[in-house]
């Protein structure tokens, strides 16, 4: 294995385990390594169409924390707005705490809102667990996007 595929295999490798590590945003990660990759050796294996093709499923992985706990909240009685109140509390809470901003900015979101529409606790915890679940099933799309991202990167420089 030469230096540079090591070293696009060690980038690759800590973006994967960011997909268990929720401080490491590991599809773009996996994709950084791929981009590093063809930068190093002239994209001479792959060209600018799989960059792109990893790129989308990068963009797809990394967002889904927001958008699949936001169908988590609406699949469980949420309303449009507590989602979209919830996706916007995480975003915030993200970007000022981390992790630990985004659970709280987002369910403090879901709290404040679903109270205020129905007054009922029970539809609140309901709600919050509904984007828990879907908070949690986007870490599996993380990591079935890593292992894609790394299959399309293993596919064209070995083949």
């Amino acid at each position: 294995m030469n230096q540079t595929l090591l070293e696009a295999v060690i980038i690759m490798a800590v973006g994967f385990i960011g997909c268990f590590l929720p401080l490491l945003p590991g599809p773009p990660i996996v994709w950084l390594g791929a981009l590093y990759y063809g930068w190093k050796t002239d994209y001479a294996e792959f060209g600018w169409p799989t960059l792109l093709l990893m790129l989308l499923f990068a963009l797809v992985g990394s967002t889904a924390d927001l958008w699949m706990s936001y169908f988590g909240a609406r699949k469980s009685g949420a309303s449009p707005w507590t989602s979209f109140a919830a996706m916007l509390g995480g975003a915030v809470g993200l970007m000022v705490l981390s992790l630990p901003g985004l659970i709280i900015g987002s369910f403090a979101a879901i709290a404040a809102v679903e109270y205020g529409r129905h007054k009922d606790w029970n539809k609140v915890a309901r709600a919050g667990a509904g984007y828990l679940a879907g908070y949690l099933l986007s870490m599996v799309v993380e990591i079935l996007v890593c292992a894609v991202i790394i299959g399309i990167f293993v596919a064209a420089v070995a083949f």
